[in-house]
């Protein structure tokens, strides 16, 4: 299984506000059960060269007090494989939605 995760910032304490127009803008579909969850799930599929592909996506949160979620995106491609479609929406995905850097809370 293809298996990406990084933490990053919401704008707003629901992830349902900060995350939902970013992700289907990109074209990932919300099950309407998550609006109102403490987590948002999203999938986004796709049909390439006679295969279909489903990639997951999951929003948590780390600390709702300073904003911080974890997000992990998988799919039941092979892991070892190197251009997955996994691998693809978190390229760009993280694009739009910046990876935290964890860098400046080390630095004294």
């Amino acid at each position: 299984m293809a298996f990406v995760q990084y933490l990053c910032k919401a704008d707003s304490e629901c992830l349902f506000n900060s995350f939902a127009p970013l992700l289907e803008n990109y074209g990932m579909i919300i099950p309407s059960k998550f609006e109102h969850s403490k987590q948002l799930y999203a999938e986004y599929s796709s049909y390439n060269n006679n295969q279909f592909s489903k990639v997951n996506l999951l929003i948590s949160w780390v600390n709702q007090t300073e904003k911080r979620c974890s997000i992990e995106i998988w799919s039941d491609e092979p892991l070892a494989r190197d251009k997955t479609l996994c691998r693809k929406v978190h390229n760009e995905i993280s694009q739009f939605i910046k990876p935290l850097d964890l860098s400046a809370s080390y630095e004294n």
